[in-house]
């Protein structure tokens, strides 16, 4: 499937209970987190190696034992280190009851701050890195008051974020959202297509800005130049078609914008470190 929209509109979960955990490690085609954005809040916990992490206009190196927030509809991706991490991906309406419930302004306000809210937890300094663990414990446990224990964690977790976060005047939101609307539409410029052939001047156009200024624009904004960014999201995606397709290599390159096999088995390697066929060997898939 050629569309996968980076505003992440999904079930997540049951309807009763919307919320996703994944496990994401080495093997998963996307190991490398593209930047996408969503409605619903994000924990992100650290278990191995590194995660450099791009939250919004901010940065993180995040190691073993750290823990992220991410914002409603705030545009973030990373970069793993010989890593794993969790995410716990979950609507925050599934807290808000019906009426002027005491908590709800709480939570509307962690949204309503978006990226001046906090999103990085040390571990050792905070105890959300601690609190995000039992709560992952508690989802895999999946028993009786397996969903009350969580809930409770995640309002903890979420009065922490709560009490450090700043008040915002509408100006500054203003400002803040003109930014954030150049930098989706380009995103979603380049999920449309990434098949396709790409040049910095259509991206530059995109965001109505001049080359130069774009491209300190969006490296501002994603720690990656343009077109370094495009390759990774198309290797991201030859990844999973890798995994979940018969499609051979050749297949995969074609598909996924590369229009010289070698160059796309250089660039492959480049950022995953083994070559497509290395790589579905090791996921265990046919050698097509």
């Amino acid at each position: 499937m050629k569309r996968n929209d980076l505003n992440e509109i999904k079930q997540r979960g049951t309807p009763d209970f919307p919320l996703e955990m994944i496990l994401v490690d080495a093997d998963h085609p996307r190991y490398t987190m593209p930047f996408h954005w969503h409605s619903e809040f994000e924990l992100i916990l650290v278990t191995e190696g590194e995660f450099h992490a791009v939250i919004g206009d901010e940065t993180h190196c995040a190691v073993k034992g750290d823990a992220l927030f991410v914002n409603s509809g705030l545009v973030h991706g990373g970069t793993p280190k010989d890593s794993s991490y969790y995410c716990v991906i979950f609507d925050p309406s599934m807290l808000m009851g019906k009426g002027n419930l005491c908590w709800n302004g709480d939570i509307k306000r962690i949204a309503d701050v978006s990226d001046l809210a906090p999103c990085y937890f040390k571990g050792g300094e905070s105890d959300i890195p601690e609190l995000m663990s039992v709560l992952i414990k508690t989802l895999k446990r999946e028993g009786k008051g397996s969903v009350l224990s969580a809930l409770g964690m995640i309002f903890t977790i979420l009065g922490r974020v709560s009490s450090l976060c700043p008040e915002l005047d509408c100006y500054s939101q203003r400002q803040r959202l003109s930014g954030e609307d150049k930098l989706k539409a380009v995103l979603n410029y380049i999920d449309e297509h990434y098949s396709d052939s790409i040049t910095l001047e259509e991206l530059s156009q995109v965001a109505k800005m001049n080359e130069g200024y774009f491209c300190e624009f969006f490296k501002r904004h994603t720690n990656r130049t343009p077109m370094d960014y495009l390759n990774t999201y198309r290797i991201n995606m030859a990844c999973g078609m890798l995994k979940m397709s018969g499609a051979t290599v050749t297949e995969t390159a074609f598909s996924c914008g590369f229009n010289d096999l070698s160059y796309f088995i250089k660039t492959f390697k480049k950022y995953k470190g083994v070559t497509p066929r290395q790589y579905r060997r090791r996921l265990d898939l046919p050698n097509l």
